[in-house]
């Protein structure tokens, strides 16, 4: 019997959220954890093969309502080394990164030291399955099976995406830019949030450098690590707004 007072969470019963986006992307999202403590997933579909951009924190797999999305070979991308964008990344089996993010994701002890500041008993909802305790969330250690810098292609046939290495956040970090259709995917780096900058960042004039690189493209939607897609105005604004509060 619980004697606890802490009522039991549910448990959920879909894990993901599942949401279409223009230009043949899909958002994929654990539903159950709240946004500031887990990042948006970008499924970017090709004629030949498919782009994940980011793979959330991974407590479930995000390959199964992948797999049934989609059948063309899939590359996963960690645009940084954080657990709520980079914890499902081990599941895939192309797997690309930053080389300055690398070592972290081959051993992720840094990370998981701070996981619990944010994915905690408050910022998950429900639970993924019955007696799940999120103190034992643990990041999973992977090696690239490719390494990308600036200017790197992927191409998926139909469509192509570059590389772009902005750091500012972590080492490591990138953007990946799709020209044709205006759409940039941004992870950390650019979010509509109510939390605004989850941290100071550690260099804040190569974070700046990289806010403006990014605003200076001709971007239609934002991509986001955070609450989902962000149109162009908004986009300058919040820009903006963080390269005067880090002037």
């Amino acid at each position: 019997m619980n004697h606890h007072h802490t009522k039991q969470k549910p448990v959920a019963e879909v894990w993901y959220s599942i949401e279409a986006c223009p230009d043949n992307i899909i958002r994929l999202r654990e539903s159950h954890i709240d946004s500031y403590a887990v990042g948006d997933i970008w499924l970017v579909r090709g004629n030949e093969s498919d782009l994940v951009i980011d793979t959330g924190c991974g407590i479930i797999s995000p390959i199964p309502v992948i797999e049934s999305i989609t059948q063309r070979p899939v590359t996963a991308v960690a645009l940084n080394c954080y657990y709520d964008h980079s914890g499902g990344w081990h599941n895939f089996s192309m797997r690309a990164c930053h080389p300055l993010d690398a070592p972290y994701l081959a051993n992720p002890d840094a990370e998981q030291a701070g996981v619990s500041d944010y994915l905690n008993n408050e910022t998950m909802y429900s639970l993924p399955w019955e007696g799940y305790r999120v103190e034992d969330y643990k990041m999973t250690q992977a090696e690239p099976t490719r390494l990308v810098e600036d200017g790197d292609i992927f191409d998926l046939g139909n469509r192509t995406l570059e590389v772009l290495h902005i750091p500012g956040r972590s080492s490591g970090g990138l953007a990946i830019w799709e020209a044709a259709t205006g759409s940039l995917f941004t992870s950390d780096m650019l979010y509509d949030g109510n939390h605004g900058l989850a941290w100071p960042p550690g260099d804040p004039k190569v974070y700046c450098a990289s806010l403006q690189r990014m605003r200076d493209l001709p971007v239609k939607c934002v991509y986001a690590g955070h609450y989902g897609p962000v149109g162009r105005e908004r986009m300058l604004e919040v820009i903006d707004k963080q390269l005067a509060d880090l002037a």
